[in-house]
Order: structure tokens, then sequence, then C-alpha cells
């Protein structure tokens, strides 16, 4: 009996994780609209810079000052792209290196390249209850039964 409470257990957490993964590509794909709309924007306004540009070389005027404008509209774009691709990666639960730029999972604490102490990221605390079962006295995460190392952080199980 206590085997099929264990099994249901785990079908019911991958039917959930599934949903939650589903979410977040969903999420994903959103944003990654978001970013295509700012490229988008970015091509009109360079395309206007042009053709000012044109225009005031063609009255043989040197300098514009329409240009810095437009240039400013060039970088809130560029910056709001970043601000999307930084969101992907929080969706995808992916941290950038600050010292190498190599993306890794944002459970690690170390860079695998270079060896970067990564500082931990705030614990979300989740409204769901208490799961009954093993915790690994190291970490707190959850354990199967049967193991003999924590999957988390590698601590023998007793």
């Amino acid at each position: 009996m206590g085997k099929l409470k264990g099994f249901g257990k785990k079908l019911s957490n991958a039917a959930k994780n599934t949903a939650k993964n589903a979410e977040e590509m969903i999420e994903i794909g959103k944003v990654k609209g978001k970013i295509r709309d700012e490229e988008s924007n970015i091509e009109k306004i360079k395309m206007q810079i042009g053709e000012t540009a044109y225009n005031k070389f063609k009255e043989g005027t040197a300098t514009f000052p329409e240009a810095e404008e437009l240039c400013s509209g060039v970088d809130e774009a560029l910056e709001k792209i970043k601000d999307f691709e930084e969101k992907i990666l929080m969706l995808k639960h992916i941290r950038v290196c600050p010292e190498c730029a190599t993306e890794v999972e944002d459970t690690v604490a170390f860079c695998a390249k270079c060896g970067f102490k990564f500082e931990p990221l705030p614990v979300e605390e989740e409204a769901e209850e208490e799961t009954e079962g093993l915790k690994c006295k190291s970490c707190g995460a959850d354990i199967d039964e049967g193991v003999a190392f924590c999957g988390s952080c590698g601590a023998k199980v007793e």
C-alpha cells in the first residue's frame, strides 16, 4: 500500500511540474514576442534616423539634434530587450556568470567554467501543503525511499 501511495504522490508531482513547465513556456513565448516588438521598434527608429540624417544632409546641415531623441529611443528599446532577456533566463531558472558570461542553472553555487561563487537566490515559499516523506537532514530536500545520498546536496541519507 505504501508503494502505491508513493507512486501516486510522484505522479501528482509530475503532473504539477508539467503544468508549471507549460505555464513557463507560455510566459517565455509572451516575453519573446515583446522582444520582437522592441526589435521592430528599433528598426523603425533607425529608419527615421536615416531619413532625418539624409534630409539634413540634403539641406547642407552638418548636425541635427533630432537624431539625439531618436537615438535615445533606440537605447530605451535596447534596455527593454535586456530586461526581457533577463526575465526569460529567470523563467528558465538560469543565471549568467558575471565573470565569464556562462549560463548556469540557478540552483548552483559555483560557476563550472570559472569558479565564481553565486549568492544564493531568495527562497520562494510555496503555498503547497507540507509533503509527508523523507527530507534531507543537511539541505531539507525531498528524498525518495531507498536512496543512499541526497540528489540535491550529496549528503549521505541515514
